[in-house]
């Protein structure tokens, strides 16, 4: 084999190595997207720091959740972990 060949077998063997691990991760992203997206007031959610809480208000970048009563905060999107049902 030349070099050129061994070069195209190398990138071949990349892609089949990190394509999987690639679209794992979009559709991951996709997923968590959808969930911000369809976010609304009263749904209970629990932060990725382990707070469980009740969305009270959304904000563009953060909501504010109810975490006891009388007790609230403002997290960002991000910080949220998953929709509890």
């Amino acid at each position: 084999m030349n070099s050129s060949m061994f070069i195209i077998v190398y990138v071949v063997l990349l892609l089949l190595l990190f394509l999987p691990i690639w679209l794992s991760n979009r559709s991951k992203k996709k997923k968590f997207n959808d969930m911000l997206n369809n976010l609304k007031v009263g749904d209970k959610i629990i932060t990725i720091g382990g707070i469980y809480g009740t969305v009270s208000k959304i904000n563009e970048n953060d909501i504010q959740i109810q975490i006891a009563k009388g007790v609230s905060m403002t997290i960002t999107k991000g910080a949220i972990a998953r929709v509890v049902e």
